[in-house]
């Protein structure tokens, strides 16, 4: 008859190939902290104000998601603008533009417009992703909670 102590190792995932206490998922959500006006091309975006930061792979101070390990991870932002105005972004890996644009456009509106994107890439540790204007915008990036920046792990 086996050990107790045998049996215990069998059900830990460590020994069996599974999740780990020590390895948390990455997850974060932060909105844009002060509106931007007339912001140039290749402006990072700076989401400032975290509301989730699990794993802190996200650095509130560049505006930067670092990569904690090889993964599959999602990816989403909303951006807010107002009437007449437009805020195009896109979404950055390790410098290069990843095909994924996010044109809040508003020409000719009376009301103020909001567009979301998202997007699922697969990761190497110590990628990086962020948000940047895609070209100069002509108006305004609201903050606050209409325009946020989010991404998780799969």
């Amino acid at each position: 008859m086996r050990s107790i102590k045998y049996q215990f190792n069998l059900m830990n995932p460590d020994e069996c190939g599974g999740e780990t206490s020590d390895r948390v998922k990455s997850a974060f959500s932060a909105k844009l902290h002060k509106h931007l006006s007339k912001v140039t091309q290749h402006t990072k975006i700076i989401f400032g104000t975290v509301i989730t930061n699990t794993g802190d792979a996200y650095d509130k101070t560049t505006g930067v998601f670092t990569s904690p390990r090889d993964g599959t991870f999602y990816f989403s932002w909303t951006m807010y603008t107002n009437a007449g105005g437009s805020c195009p972004t896109e979404l950055v890996h390790n410098g290069n533009p990843v095909g994924l644009a996010n044109h809040t456009w508003n020409a000719g509106s009376k009301g103020n417009h909001s567009s979301t994107q998202s997007g699922v890439l697969s990761l190497k540790k110590h990628d990086k992703i962020w948000i940047r204007m895609e070209r100069t915008g002509g108006g305004n990036c609201y903050a606050g909670e209409w325009t946020s920046f989010n991404g998780f792990e799969i």
